[in-house]
């Protein structure tokens, strides 16, 4: 009985040799070190499947999972639309906006400039009709005593006094700054309010402008006068005069006032060039002529200054400029 057991039931029993044991395997099958990194140096190769078409689009899909599935209709297409003109329309109307805005701006600095020459205007005009006002009272007494030489009645002294204090006459230079500025660059169109720009255009054009025409006239008038004084007055009697300097705009010093007190009071009097009826008439119409143009430049005057300060008025009145 026992000789017929299976014989693979004898070698489970028997111990295993030490050839046989897993260590034993394992050191024998390390490779050497050669073969090991000629194995290390070896290209590795992945044969990967080829993709398909259906591969990509599972591969899109799961990448863009809310991808729409159908074509957009035209409801969609009007509402990117209209995003898109609304987003145009107010970036128009924006830029639009600023543009006025840097354009009032430019306006009221034009105003400010404007009333600002307006006011130098007025001034000019009311320290030279002053003076011109003098002036006129001068011319009127200097004619009176022309009258009286003419009559036989000669006063060398005071001819020569009233002579030498009207020779001149003082002239306004408007300040067209602002208004030539705003000519020139195009800018009247900024003021909206059509009647202060009818306003500023009649100032300007009108007034200034005929004042102006009226100033060249008296300077005409003055040169002629020039003239006609040079065939009655001696400027000989004025030579120690001469000596002394003074400023404009300034009280002559006062040696200058005691020789000219010294030449008015000269005894025997001084004399003209020309003392006859005749001549002395010529003088006269001279004289007269100029006081006339005189007057005649304080009305424009007069005029150009009350239209300044009105139109000073309107203009802090439309653009609420503090006075």
């Amino acid at each position: 009985m026992e000789e017929n057991k299976p014989l693979h039931n004898e070698e489970e029993k028997s111990p295993p040799s030490t050839d046989d044991s897993p260590q034993q395997d394992l050191q024998l099958n390390v490779p050497s070190t050669d073969e090991a990194n000629a194995e290390a140096e070896q290209p590795i190769t992945l044969n990967l499947p080829p993709v398909t078409e259906q591969d990509m689009e599972v591969h899109h899909h799961a990448h863009d999972p809310a991808a729409p599935h159908h074509k957009k209709n035209w409801k969609s297409y009007f509402w990117e639309f209209l995003m898109l003109f609304l987003a145009v329309f107010c970036g128009f109307l924006a830029e639009y906006q600023l543009e006025h805005k840097i354009e009032k701006d430019r306006a009221v600095k034009f105003m400010h400039d404007m009333v600002e020459n307006l006011k130098y205007d007025t001034a000019r005009c009311g320290y030279t009709l002053n003076r011109n006002v003098e002036a006129g009272l001068r011319l009127d007494s200097f004619r009176t005593e022309i009258f009286k030489a003419i009559q036989g009645n000669i006063d060398g002294n005071r001819l020569y006094e009233l002579w030498y204090n009207n020779r001149s006459a003082f002239a306004v230079t408007f300040n067209e700054a602002a208004i030539t500025q705003l000519k020139n660059s195009g800018h009247l169109r900024l003021i909206n309010n059509d009647s202060l720009v009818n306003k500023i255009l009649t100032y300007y054009e009108r007034k200034v402008s005929s004042t102006d025409v009226n100033r060249l006239i008296l300077r005409s008038i003055g040169e002629e006068r020039e003239q006609v004084y040079q065939r009655f007055f001696n400027f000989r009697y004025m030579d120690e005069l001469l000596k002394e300097e003074w400023q404009m705009e300034k009280i002559k010093p006062d040696s200058s006032m005691k020789k000219l007190r010294a030449i008015f009071s000269s005894n025997p009097p001084l004399r003209l060039l020309k003392e006859s009826p005749e001549e002395l008439q010529v003088l006269y119409n001279s004289v007269a002529r100029y006081e006339d143009g005189l007057k005649n430049y304080n009305a424009f005057l007069r005029w150009t200054k009350e239209s300044a300060e009105q139109l000073i008025g309107d203009i802090n009145q439309e653009y609420h400029f503090k006075k």
